[in-house]
């Protein structure tokens, strides 16, 4: 561990995280012995002026983070639009793998890499944001013998997040913004002295942001070690099959390629596909009725009993495209809080 930092604290956020993380960053010492990395998903323009924002915010130096650059203490790292930053030995890692819960960056990326290097030495801390993200990762945080704190659900702009987290990792704590940055040096200090050691044996989240190969095996219902089971759930960014992997608070489903849902981000991602197809259902109709009726114009009927079965079918299949477009319009796929998903 020579020349690495004494302690690793680990920021994630999504909607109406910004506030709350300049305060946060803004009451922490110039002196912080713990680097500090920050993934949130609100937006490329603000996401890439965010450095500059948290550098103005109090005595830390933010910058985006660059691959291969080693952490240091007492500086932020920040995620940079459509990267996921991870950790691999002390050294940033950018990756452009599969969107975990959406986004790239993804905050279960950053936590669950985090914690796989620096263990009990991790400090997650979760802000406001919709859905899940996070959850996972904090559980895995949990595991690894590091804490998590998670910013007052009642404080927060959006709950989602940090409610998840709290369901997510036993240990985990509230605590209001104000008070964060006391509890996180405090945290620093139990996780530099040693104090804490995994609660179980490490199950890692696999290849975050890579995917396994699924040509590399002869076995079509192939799972990885920690995956659980198959289901009958299809990713629905690209279709491949799912498989569900079980933590003791918490479970996330996976594809072979590396797209990662918690249930609340599944069920969202769910949603907006479901609309896709009905759109495509109501496509797929109206193209059906435009070229009968173009049939009815362009090629005479054997007879008139023909014609006026083809009109009858013309007229059925106008019909239900009118209604199921009529639906369509009337269709509301997202849930009352629904974050955006990164480029």
């Amino acid at each position: 561990m020579d020349g690495q930092p004494a302690a690793v604290i680990a920021v994630g956020g999504s909607a109406g995280s910004v506030p709350p993380l300049v305060t946060l960053l803004g009451r922490l010492p110039a002196t912080l012995p713990p680097a500090v990395l920050v993934t949130v998903h609100i937006g490329e323009r603000t996401c890439s002026r965010l450095p500059q924002i948290l550098s103005r915010a109090g005595e830390l130096n933010a910058s985006q983070a660059e691959d291969g650059e080693r952490l240091e203490a007492g500086r932020v790292y920040v995620a940079p639009p459509g990267r996921h930053l991870l950790v691999s030995r002390g050294t940033a890692v950018l990756s452009s793998g599969p969107r975990v819960n959406r986004h790239r960056p993804a905050v279960d990326v950053m936590l669950a890499s985090v914690a796989q290097w620096a263990r009990e030495r991790t400090v997650a801390v979760i802000l406001s944001g919709v859905l899940d993200d996070g959850a996972v990762g904090a559980a895995l945080v949990d595991r690894a013998g590091g804490q998590v704190l998670v910013q007052d659900p009642g404080e927060a702009e959006f709950a989602s997040m940090p409610l998840a987290a709290l369901a997510a990792a036993g240990t985990a704590r509230s605590a209001p913004v104000r008070k964060l940055a006391d509890q996180a040096m405090g945290a620093v200090k139990v996780a530099a002295a040693g104090l804490r050691a995994p609660t179980e044996s490490w199950i890692t989240m696999g290849a975050v942001a890579g995917g396994d190969d699924m040509t590399e095996s002869d076995d079509p219902g192939f799972l990885t070690d920690f995956e659980t089971r198959l289901t009958r759930l299809a990713c629905p960014e690209c279709g491949g099959s799912m498989a569900l992997v079980d933590l003791p608070r918490i479970s996330y489903f996976r594809c072979h390629i590396g797209h990662q849902y918690g249930p609340q981000t599944l069920a969202a991602a769910q949603a907006e596909a479901s609309e896709a197809k009905l759109w495509s259902a109501v496509a797929a109709l109206e193209e059906h009725a435009t070229i009968l009726r173009y049939l009815r114009t362009h090629i005479p009927a054997e007879n008139k009993a023909a014609a006026k079965e083809r009109d009858d079918y013309t007229e059925e299949i106008s019909r239900r495209a009118a209604e199921l477009h009529a639906q369509a319009r009337n269709w509301t796929s997202a849930p009352a809080e629904l974050d955006q998903p990164s480029a």
